[in-house]
């Protein structure tokens, strides 16, 4: 379906509104730099969203809309031919989170939004936090116990969730450290060799956790 007039400046704003909420955060970032942004006025905004606060939420929904559509069909997200076939649901799952972390052209303002967001601990971040991440982390726990054979023992249970965070925490500083790791591999952006070579670095990663958990005792 052909997106109207109307939802595009929706869309120009809520992008917009990413990227400024991360640099200058949500009382930093005025409406005025948001609607200059994505090249309308600031009455849209109030029209759109009902103020501020309405497209500081809209931020949240698309975060939860975008990423549990991937949750909901990992296989719509394509994993590049230069990975071997993925051993185990959640190695699965990972790459392909990976793959649209590194692909989306706004996946860094994202991230950052998210991380202020995080740190603040406002009505955003938890709304994002019981919409996708608890779910999406619930999932991947579910599909490490899986990959591992290991059982939900209260014994292991932190261990194990800090094993799965490890990973998810690789995926997510490609991003929030993009600065520093072009820097010093020399890189201009993410293209699509050096997405693949960090998307093979990841998944041998991936596959050495889930290895080690198989045996451990």
């Amino acid at each position: 379906m052909a997106q109207t007039r109307s939802d595009t400046t929706k869309t120009l704003l809520i992008m917009a509104a990413f990227k400024l909420f991360a640099e200058k955060g949500y009382e930093g970032a005025s409406t005025r730099e948001i609607a200059a942004a994505a090249q309308t006025n600031i009455a849209s905004i109030n029209y759109h969203f009902g103020g501020k606060a309405g497209l500081r939420l809209a931020c949240a929904e698309t975060i939860v809309a975008r990423f549990n559509r991937l949750r909901q069909d990992p296989e719509a997200i394509q994993l590049p031919t230069c990975l071997k076939e993925p051993q185990s649901l959640f190695e699965n799952a990972l790459l392909r989170q990976a793959v649209v972390i590194l692909s989306l052209e706004e996946a860094q303002p994202i991230m950052r939004f998210m991380l202020r967001e995080a740190h603040e601990e406002g009505e955003v971040f938890e709304h994002v936090y019981a919409h996708f991440f608890n779910p999406t982390f619930t999932m991947l726990y579910q599909l490490f116990l899986q990959a591992t054979g290991r059982d939900d023992s209260e014994a292991e249970r932190e261990e194990l969730k800090v094993a799965i965070f490890s990973q998810i925490s690789m995926l997510a500083y490609f991003r929030i450290g993009e600065p520093v790791i072009l820097r010093h591999q020399n890189w201009s952006s993410y293209q699509s060799g050096q997405i693949d070579i960090i998307l093979q670095v990841l998944q041998t990663n991936i596959r050495n956790i889930v290895e080690t958990y198989r045996r451990k005792t």
